[in-house]
């Protein structure tokens, strides 16, 4: 991943992490990138049902967002963070730290749509400590880390 996409991710960080610290700042999106957005916006589709609600096409590439929903319109009408694909060169790296972070309630059945939808899992989701967290990080095609969290059930 690149400085830029690094840099973005952590300011989403840490807009988040400010939260009501900061009266009027809510989290816009979260971007990660890829050679191909088109075949990257796919697999969010296929392993995390995202839908995409716009594309802009640049000299560089193409930028694609997408969101939740149960169709095309409730996704364009979802007022929640998006997440942006942009066109990226690949970087060779793979970082740990910055990454997409989705609350999940069946850890176990995601990861199996995340390995179909061609990502892969850095081992199965495990539970956190004593928290009754479930967690799990996950890899894009693009090698995208994403984590998925199962929170307990009450």
């Amino acid at each position: 991943m690149n400085r830029f996409l690094r840099s973005s991710l952590g300011v989403c960080a840490a807009l988040v992490a400010l939260g009501s610290a900061h009266a009027g700042v809510t989290l816009n999106s979260a971007r990660v990138g890829g050679e191909d957005p088109v075949a990257l916006g796919k697999f969010y589709e296929a392993a995390f049902g995202l839908k995409e609600v716009n594309r802009l096409t640049f000299a560089g590439g193409t930028e694609l967002f997408l969101n939740f929903g149960d169709n095309v319109e409730a996704a364009k009408a979802n007022g929640a963070a998006q997440i942006v694909i942009m066109q990226s060169k690949p970087s060779g790296t793979k970082d740990t730290v910055p990454h997409l972070i989705f609350n999940v309630t069946d850890a176990a059945a995601t990861a199996a749509a995340v390995k179909a939808a061609g990502g892969t899992m850095d081992g199965d989701p495990k539970p956190f400590g004593t928290t009754g967290l479930v967690i799990g990080f996950a890899v894009d095609p693009a090698g995208n880390r994403i984590e998925l969290i199962q929170r307990p059930q009450r």
